[in-house]
């Protein structure tokens, strides 16, 4: 079986290896094997470990969350309801960073748009149904900021 060393697995996942030796520290990758010479050994196994931790943090998930769902992991079969909840957990708060940010695409495209006619017509007096209807929706508390 092919093994990988640090830098091998920093270019292939485009992770640092300070920061493959940091989760190491921290317990992460209690999994990586050394050689005769000290040298680190990852395992295909290891890489996909990896891209879910690196996902998971992706996510915001805290380093300690991802250290219990490893040793929740580690545990075999007996903690797989465990750790299904703890994705259905972040499933939902990544859902809500989606919606987030898609309102907050919408309303980068309405001020583009608008920059785009405003320079058109030399004029920031334009969009101006578009801006009245945001604005009713707004005092209408249709456009919760959070």
């Amino acid at each position: 079986m092919k093994k990988y060393r640090i830098k091998d697995v920093s270019d292939l996942l485009g992770i640092s290896t300070y920061t493959l030796r940091y989760y190491e520290k921290i317990g992460l990758l209690k999994f990586v094997k050394r050689d005769e010479n000290g040298v680190r050994e990852f395992e295909p196994d290891d890489l996909m470990t990896l891209c879910t931790i690196i996902y998971l943090r992706k996510t915001g998930m805290p380093l300690k969350d991802i250290k219990d769902y490893l040793h929740l992991a580690e545990k075999g079969i007996d903690t797989i309801d465990q750790r299904k909840e703890m994705f259905l957990k972040q499933k939902q708060k990544v859902q809500e960073e989606m919606t987030t940010l898609e309102k907050s695409m919408e309303v980068i495209d309405r001020k583009l748009n608008f920059y785009g006619e405003a320079s058109k017509k030399h004029s920031m007096n334009v969009c101006q149904d578009e801006r009245e209807k945001w604005l009713k929706d707004i005092l209408a508390g249709k456009e919760k900021v959070q």
